[in-house]
């Protein structure tokens, strides 16, 4: 009984996350009333799938986002902090293989990023210090094989 009356409140709180009326307005997330929206959101597509699950602070973006292809699939996860992209942020394609990492520091470009290709591939492999190019960035072609690396450094 207990059981059953926990899943009804889990379901209920679903539900009124998802009816809710949550909307951006002037770079602020908010409520029906207006009111600068604070906890669990999610987006739907047209379908009623899930198009986007993010955590928001008092109008901002804040924790963990996924934001998932309208097949179902993830397509990208990462944190934010006070609205700004902040730490490791991943992408997937359509068929689930990882096609890029990147790192942020309040929404700034700062350390690695690498890009593999549909087939797992490391591609691209670069790097960023305070939103500037920076350190060796690296190219392979489709069978591994390096064919282009260049310096870079950041300031200059």
């Amino acid at each position: 009984m207990v059981r059953n009356l926990i899943l009804l409140a889990l379901l209920s709180l679903t539900t009124l996350l998802d009816a809710q009326n949550v909307r951006l307005s002037n770079s602020v997330y908010v409520d029906e009333n207006g009111v600068a929206y604070t906890g669990r959101y999610v987006q739907k597509f047209d379908d009623g799938s899930t198009k986007a699950e993010f955590n928001i602070i008092k109008g901002q973006l804040d924790g963990y986002a996924v934001y998932y292809y309208q097949g179902g699939g993830k397509m990208e996860a990462g944190n934010y902090l006070n609205g700004q992209r902040n730490g490791l942020w991943e992408s997937w394609n359509t068929a689930g293989v990882k096609s890029s990492d990147a790192n942020y520091i309040a929404g700034v470009k700062n350390g690695a990023w690498h890009v593999w290709d549909d087939n797992g591939k490391l591609r691209l492999e670069m790097y960023y210090t305070n939103g500037e190019k920076s350190g060796t960035w690296k190219m392979w072609n489709e069978v591994g094989v390096l064919t282009s690396e260049r310096n870079y450094t950041a300031g200059s």
